[in-house]
């Protein structure tokens, strides 16, 4: 059967964009290598408790939502407001208005009392840029279901405010954020805090458009696999199909231009365009063969550096959710000291795991159902690097004993740490399991198993341009052969993968 659009890859982007396609009336198959749908929007269950492999909330960013909304999604998932908490040492700060980011300035201010003027004028940019990006997601036509038919002029008197502070938020998407950190906070340990977060090389935009984003993040009842799962119902509701277990070996040319793709198993399928919401590198290096791409562009593909990764510790606790003073907050982001850690920590601190912020997830406080009752899901999640500890003690990228060893002993880290703010932690763990970047590779057969695709430092990315110029990053040298998801684009993430799936499906529609 010969189909209009062959989409590789069934994650967050795959699926948007195929939900697209189906919807606007394209014949679209899904190949996924996996078993099951979602990529890194997964969940699996263990003993009555469900966890969530990889996303572990969904961060809307004013466009996930409204883009599921569109697809029909919303009518098959229900959505709960995830707020998130900062726990710095033990004490906590629930988000869930902008006093309460306030207040969270004013804790730091507290602590470091000396560099007051420099985290006003940070809070001051984080909202200046959160502003702007509400605004520019208002713009009349780009999600006109919740929009009620606006019109661009009335758009631009009642925003000409934040309009005109444009030139300065958008100077930040060059300056990486610790720079611009440590220009105005002179406290290296402040600095830390305040970056360690998010990934090295951020941009100060991103960064520091993250304070709003915050705000805006949800969870969905049932854990973050209904989401994919609703999504792959939809696509087949169009008449869309999705193939599991189905790895794509080869793309098809015909006179330079993608035409189909081969599986694994030898069956060939036609198709007008080819989607690819995978792994770039692999996508141009392993799928094509290398006379179809022009001169120096595999070099620069051969030179980008992968995203961080990430270390998983789910944890199955014989104590209430609410034993654990988590203030209502299911998603929290723990710092466990004043220290913070620097870039060079993430490749050669040895004690690297008992010191790094945890992002904390906890599914059955969202939907009592995910856990036994009078018991708690945890996930702890630490960013890191593939090449910590001698590529995580993997030999030709296989696990080896000192591998087995190496994420015991890094869990052990990160419960001691969390120790200090749950007490008697340890004594509470009915059982436990890790995801290292290797487990993270394997499943999603994203490189380095990388988190949110390629580098965020501007310097060993594969950069595609600004974020005004986003709708290029979707196209490839190859005629008919498109890209989406976060390998599409630096910075990935979630809206990105979301933004450039939506990007690539209306461009195959706009071209018939």
């Amino acid at each position: 059967m010969a189909y209009d659009v062959a989409v590789i890859g069934a994650g967050l982007a795959g699926l948007t964009a195929a939900a697209t396609l189906a919807k606007g009336g394209a014949r679209v198959v899904v190949c996924e290598q996996g078993a099951q749908v979602g990529g890194l929007w997964n969940s699996f269950r263990r003993e009555g408790y469900l966890f969530d492999g990889g996303i572990k909330a969904v961060e809307n960013a004013g466009m996930i939502l409204p883009t599921l909304s569109q697809l029909g999604v919303l009518d098959r998932v229900h959505f709960a407001k995830s707020p998130i908490a900062m726990i710095t040492e033990t004490t906590v700060q629930p988000i869930r208005s902008a006093a309460d980011l306030d207040a969270y300035f004013a804790h730091l201010t507290s602590l470091f009392p000396a560099q007051q003027r420099g985290l006003q004028e940070v809070q001051g940019d984080a909202r200046r840029i959160f502003d702007l990006l509400a605004a520019l997601l208002n713009f009349p036509g780009l999600f006109p279901e919740a929009q009620g038919g606006a019109r661009p002029s009335s758009w631009l008197r009642e925003n000409l405010g934040t309009l005109s502070r444009t030139p300065k938020v958008l100077s930040l998407m060059n300056t990486p954020l610790r720079q611009y950190v440590e220009r105005r906070i002179s406290d290296p340990h402040l600095a830390n805090l305040l970056c360690d977060l998010f990934p090295d090389g951020t941009t100060a935009f991103f960064g520091l458009a993250y304070f709003g984003v915050f705000l805006d993040y949800h969870y969905p009842e049932g854990g973050i696999q209904a989401v994919p799962q609703a999504l792959a119902e939809v696509i087949q509701g169009w008449g869309g199909e999705i193939l599991l277990n189905a790895p794509v070996s080869r793309i098809q040319l015909a006179s330079g231009r993608a035409n189909g793709v081969a599986l694994a198993d030898g069956r060939e399928l036609d198709a007008r365009y080819v989607l690819s919401a995978s792994d770039a590198r692999q996508t141009f290096t392993r799928l094509l063969p290398p006379e179809a791409l022009p001169g120096g562009f595999l070099a620069g593909l051969g030179r980008a550096e992968t995203s961080h990764t990430a270390f998983n510790v789910f944890l199955g606790l014989d104590l209430p959710v609410e034993r654990l003073n988590l203030q209502g907050c299911g998603h929290v982001f723990y710092a466990p000291d004043l220290q913070g850690i620097t870039e060079e920590d993430r490749l050669t601190r040895e004690d690297y795991f008992a010191h790094v912020p945890q992002e904390i997830s906890v599914p059955c406080l969202h939907d009592p159902s995910l856990a036994p009752e009078g018991k708690t899901g945890l996930i702890l999640c630490a960013m890191t690097s593939w090449h910590y500890a001698d590529n995580w003690g993997l030999r030709d990228g296989q696990p080896t004993e000192r591998y087995a060893r190496l994420q015991e002993a890094f869990a052990d880290q990160m419960i001691g740490s969390l120790g200090r703010f749950i007490p008697d932690l340890e004594r509470h763990i009915e059982f436990r399991l890790t995801g290292t970047p290797y487990t993270l590779q394997s499943r999603t057969l994203n490189s380095e198993g990388a988190i949110m695709g390629w580098s965020y430092n501007r310097r060993k990315t594969w950069y595609r341009g600004s974020m005004l110029q986003i709708a290029k990053a979707v196209t490839s040298p190859i005629p008919h052969l498109l890209l989406a998801g976060h390998w599409a684009f630096s910075p990935g993430g979630s809206p990105t993968a979301v933004l450039t799936a939506k990007l690539a499906a209306d461009r195959i529609l706009k071209d018939g």
